[in-house]
């Protein structure tokens, strides 16, 4: 519920209802997981009879919507308000009057690293352990870890700074994004081919939760108008339950 009085600057509705669609992704996700765990004897032959990659594929849903809780607490503290941030540490103004743009920084971070984490179980459930995909795994962690935490790559958007994310960690993030990508295809390409589906369904999936994130994160933290915010929880939402109705074709 609205914390905080923050509901002056919107209508405690919406900002309820915005917090609901932040919640819903753990159903889906759930789902998704049974799904997976339920047909494991027919996902092992696909994942080179590998027990452990089975298991990292029922992890990868449940790593990135738990990574969300990042995110959650942040908007927690707002009262489920977007509104102008400023850092409590650089300047002297109202708490209750703005959201925490220091919180907002640490919610970033740790919500982009657990979020990669979730990418790469994926990509290692579907392409297995190789002296390749090991030496990306082991270069991701210490860059994300030990990666210097500026320069950020903040930028402006309708005259506000987003994004305000460590380069280390995006430029991980967009390497492990991009090869979870290419995964997608070679886990779902064939047996969407063989169900007389479109190949490019494989992409549907990703590109509903980058399209989401997207709008989270550049034009709901941007414009404060919580219709966009709520719409960037929508196609989380649609993304996961896009993986609940292709990955059937796997079984």
């Amino acid at each position: 519920m609205v914390a905080n009085k923050l509901d002056r600057f919107a209508k405690g509705w919406i900002l309820n209802l915005v917090e609901l669609v932040h919640w819903l992704p753990f159903i889906p996700t759930f789902i998704l997981s049974f799904l997976i765990f339920q047909h494991s004897e027919d996902l092992r032959p696909l994942l080179g009879g590998s027990d452990l990659r089975v298991f990292l594929l029922l992890l990868s849903p449940l790593i990135q919507t738990f990574g969300g809780l990042m995110g959650i607490t942040m908007h927690e503290y707002e009262g489920w308000q977007v509104a102008f941030f400023k850092n409590p540490l650089d300047s002297d103004f109202a708490v209750d009057h703005y959201n925490n743009e220091w919180l907002r920084e640490v919610a970033y971070k740790l919500l982009f690293v657990l979020q990669g984490l979730g990418l790469l179980a994926f990509s290692l459930a579907v392409f297995g352990f190789s002296a390749i995909t090991i030496t990306f795994a082991v270069l991701s962690g210490l860059v994300a870890f030990i990666g210097p935490q500026n320069p950020k790559a903040t930028f402006s958007f309708n005259d506000q700074p987003v994004f305000p994310l460590a380069i280390s960690i995006l430029v991980v993030f967009i390497a492990n994004a991009s090869v979870n990508f290419i995964a997608y295809f070679a886990l779902l390409g064939d047996p969407l081919v063989a169900d007389g589906l479109p190949r490019a369904l494989a992409a549907l999936a990703p590109l509903l939760l980058m399209l989401g994130g997207m709008i989270e994160g550049i034009l709901a933290e941007s414009s404060f108008n919580q219709w966009w915010h709520f719409t960037a929880v929508v196609f989380l939402n649609l993304g996961m339950v896009a993986q609940i109705l292709l990955f059937p074709v796997l079984w």
